[in-house]
Order: structure tokens, then sequence, then C-alpha cells
């Protein structure tokens, strides 16, 4: 071939070389590993209870219970009036709580675990896994850990911020030892004042195995929304009550039993 006739290798229209389709194609798997994850937020709309290995769960078993959960806190002020509000309406519920809060309200989760309740964790910064690398993520659920600890808990379930689930969420919180849950029904008291309409939002999920998300603190969303979310508890109660369903924690739903003192689980 003449000089005249040859073509730059990187003109448009070439194919790209066996080297350079392979690094795209890698380059696309990694990014698929990484994010594709971050749909399993979409299981709380599907019948599906679980992953395949339960790698991620929004439903427990098909028995005549709920789990209650709440997230953000533990919170000054409103933990203790959702600990209050739970104890008049008789109901158990698990807490997923910030190692951030942990750390400056230790108290606070000793009485979460006084009175029957379960905690476990939410991370330790509220924030979005999708822009966070994996090291990000490590370090995040390590310090979470880490918080719970010192208060005499190790955490085997956790809910990841915001429902977001990444490549790096599942295998770090593997590696860690906990068990990534979302929720199939939930309140979405930051949107909203009208504690019938929360009500509303969680009875149409509201079935047995059901996992249903309030909050106990106002810290990332509407200030004053705990309040809300008290006062659609009661209405919650009632729709327990009718359909025969009674809450339990997470823990108990799943495996039969409560929250457990670190000095009694197996260490990681």
């Amino acid at each position: 071939m003449s000089l005249g006739t040859q073509r730059d290798p990187a003109a448009p229209g070439r194919r790209p070389r066996p080297v350079a389709r392979a690094l795209l194609a890698c380059g696309a798997a990694a990014v698929a590993a990484e994010y594709l994850p971050s749909v399993v937020t979409l299981g709380q709309w599907t019948p599906a209870r679980s992953l395949p290995g339960d790698l991620c769960r929004w439903r427990g078993p098909g028995a005549p219970e709920v789990a209650l959960t709440f997230d953000d806190g533990p919170h000054p002020e409103a933990t203790p009036a959702m600990l209050e509000a739970l104890d008049e309406l008789g109901l158990r519920a698990t807490f997923f709580c910030l190692g951030a809060e942990i750390v400056r309200h230790p108290d606070l989760v000793s009485e979460l675990l006084r009175r029957g309740h379960q905690v476990e964790t939410h991370g330790f910064a509220h924030e979005h896994h999708l822009l966070r690398s994996p090291r990000w993520v490590l370090r995040d659920l390590r310090r979470a850990r880490a918080a719970a600890e010192a208060v005499g808990l190790r955490p085997t379930w956790y809910r990841p911020t915001y429902g977001q689930v990444t490549g790096a969420t599942l295998v770090v919180a593997r590696a860690l030892g906990l068990r990534p849950v979302l929720w199939s029904s939930w309140g979405r008291e930051w949107a909203t004042d009208d504690p019938a309409e929360v009500a509303r939002r969680i009875s149409t999920g509201l079935s047995p195995g059901a996992i249903v998300l309030l909050h106990d603190s106002d810290r990332h969303g509407r200030p004053g929304m705990w309040r809300t979310g008290i006062d659609a508890l009661r209405l919650v109660a009632d729709d327990l009550a009718r359909r025969d369903l009674r809450a339990v924690t997470v823990e108990r739903m799943m495996l039969g039993r409560g929250s457990a003192p670190i000095d009694q689980v197996g260490g990681i």
C-alpha cells in the first residue's frame, strides 16, 4: 500500500483493536458490578423477599408478623418520644442507628435495649453510596461497627443510607458480617405533615413479613417529621390489630431471636 493510501488508525469508522475492545468490556463490567445493585431499592414494589444468597432483603417470612424499623437516630428528642409511643402501643421495633449518633448519644442506645427493642447499624455517616468509593464504604462501615461495639453491641443487620446499594456496599457488608436489609413499606414522613397520609402509605404494603420504614430523627429530612411519624404510628397500630399482625424486631422475624450483647455473639 502506498503512503498516499494508508489510513489513520484513529480515523472515524475504524474498529477498535482487540486490546481496546477488551479494556472497554472490562470497564463496562466494572461499572455494572458497582452500580447495577443500586436497583435493589425497586424490590419494595415487587413480591420478592430477598436477593439470591440473601445479599439484600426486603421482607421476612410469611408469618403474621411485621418489623417496624426506624432510621437515622438516636436523636435526643425524637427517640425518647418514639419510645414512649411504642411502649404505650405495646409495639417492638428495630432501630437502625447511625454510628455518628451512637457516639453522641450512647445512653439512648442503652435505653432502646432496656425497653426490649433491637439496635442495628445504618452506617456511620448519612451519605450517598453512589457517590463514594469502595474504600470510603469500607471505612464507614468499620467506624459504624466500632461505634456499636463501644456500647456493647455487635450489629448483624445493616440498612444502607438512602436505600442505596452498590457493588462495594454488598461486598463490604458481607466481609464484615452484615446483612443488608431495606423495606417493603414506608411512610415517607419527610414528604408530608399529615399522619393519615403516612399511615395510608404504610398500609399499602402492610402484609405478613412486611418491613416498615419510619424515622426517629429529623436531621436528614423535614424538621419535626418524627412527630408526624409518631401520630401515624398510632394509626398503624390500629391497622396491625385489624389485620392480626404482630410487630416484632427484624431479628425475631428472620431468626426467631432478639438482639444480643456483644459477649453473646461470635466474633467476625
